[in-house]
C-alpha cells in the first residue's frame, strides 16, 4: 500500500483502479475465509483499511472542489461555462489547491481549501455558524 503522500499525488483514475483491485482482493479473501482456506486473517483488516484510505482521498478531493465551487466569486466565474476541476494537496499550506479550467485548458479560477477547520459541536451550533473552509480565491480575467 502506498503512503498517504503518494496517494494524494495519484490521479483519480489511478486511485479508482486501486480501489477496484482492493475490493476484488477483499472478495477473494472473504471467499477463502468462508471455505477455511485463509491462513492470514489479518490481511482482511489490512485490505479494508486500504480501501478506506483510498476512498478518503477521493472524498476529500471532491469535497474540496465542492467547497471551492460554492464560493460566490468562483461560482460567478464558472457560470455558463464548461469547466473541469482538479484538487491537489499542498503540503506547504496544509490545504487542498483547487484549479478550475475551461474545456480549452485555460485557467478560470483557483482556491485554497482547508478541510481541517474545526467544526462547531452540536447540531444548533453547526447550523448557526458554518466554518470557512476556503482560505484564498483567485479568479482569472
Amino acid at each position: 500500500m502506498a503512503s498517504i503522500v503518494e496517494l494524494r499525488e495519484m490521479s483519480d483514475e489511478q486511485i479508482e483502479d486501486l480501489v477496484e483491485n482492493a475490493q476484488e482482493e477483499l472478495f477473494n479473501l472473504r471467499f477463502q475465509r468462508a471455505t477455511s482456506q485463509l491462513e492470514n486473517t489479518v490481511r482482511i483488516r489490512a485490505v479494508r483499511r486500504e480501501i478506506a484510505q483510498l476512498n478518503e482521498v477521493l472524498h476529500k478531493r471532491r469535497l474540496a472542489i465542492q467547497e471551492a465551487a460554492q464560493q460566490p466569486e468562483i461560482a460567478q466565474a464558472l457560470s455558463g461555462k464548461d469547466w473541469e476541476a482538479t484538487a491537489h494537496y499542498d503540503y506547504e499550506d496544509s490545504a487542498w489547491r483547487v484549479e478550475f479550467v475551461n474545456e480549452k485548458g485555460g485557467k478560470l479560477a483557483s482556491a485554497l481549501v482547508n478541510l481541517n477547520v474545526k467544526r462547531p459541536a452540536g447540531r444548533k451550533n453547526r447550523q448557526a455558524q458554518r466554518p470557512q473552509f476556503v482560505r484564498s480565491i483567485e479568479v482569472a480575467g
